[in-house]
């Protein structure tokens, strides 16, 4: 354990301290923030439920009950139950090095919110309609997992355990939603072939 939490304060180090540039100090509080990206995803939601299609339906169903899940789960139990530093807390305490782009934050380090969040809207999206549907969404979610390491307020073990949490609570919902709600829709109901001429 104590190798495990050495190598992820020299990780933090190298991606939060190493490697940073000045378009970065500008990109990733922007992105990390969820005022900037949530209001986006809230449109595509609702667009969802009044799509008409019923499949539409059922993934927006999915999206809610597996990122609402995700979050309290992380944020009300694993948060509380391993009380984490987060890490310019925790520099306050020791050596470790900490370049903070955004004010203090008060709750618990792991895991990482954000990243449970938005894999688990990922995963569903994949899980619902396949990963050609939702690559654009792994795809922010690793930058939104990788900012909030970069701007200081997650270790990257914070940010892999959010990644998986998200994803297996994701996984689960979708199959329970699968079994129960899945409606195809109209048109892709399968029709009965037309008889073959005698």
């Amino acid at each position: 354990m104590d190798y495990l939490i050495s190598l992820d304060h020299s990780l933090f180090s190298l991606l939060n301290g190493s490697l940073t540039n000045a378009f970065l100090d500008w990109f990733m509080p922007f992105i990390t923030d969820a005022k900037n990206w949530a209001p986006i995803l809230a449109i595509a939601w609702i667009a969802l439920i009044f799509s008409g299609r019923p499949k539409m339906r059922v993934l927006a169903l999915a999206l809610l009950v597996s990122v609402g899940f995700t979050d309290v789960i992380c944020a009300r139990v694993f948060k509380k139950a391993v009380g984490r530093f987060r890490p310019c807390e925790l520099a306050q305490k020791t050596d470790l090095k900490c370049r903070l782009l955004l004010p203090m934050k008060t709750s618990k380090s792991f895991p990482s919110n954000h990243a449970a969040n938005t894999a688990a809207f990922a995963t569903a999206v994949i899980a619902m309609y396949g990963i050609s549907a939702g690559w654009p969404f792994v795809i922010i979610a690793f930058l939104i997992g990788y900012s909030r390491v970069y701007v200081g307020v997650h270790f990257p073990i914070d940010v892999a355990a959010g990644w998986l949490f998200g994803s297996l609570i994701a996984l689960t919902v979708c199959r329970i939603i699968k079994k129960k709600w899945a409606t195809p829709d109209a048109a892709e109901v399968e029709r009965p072939a037309p008889p073959v001429p005698q």
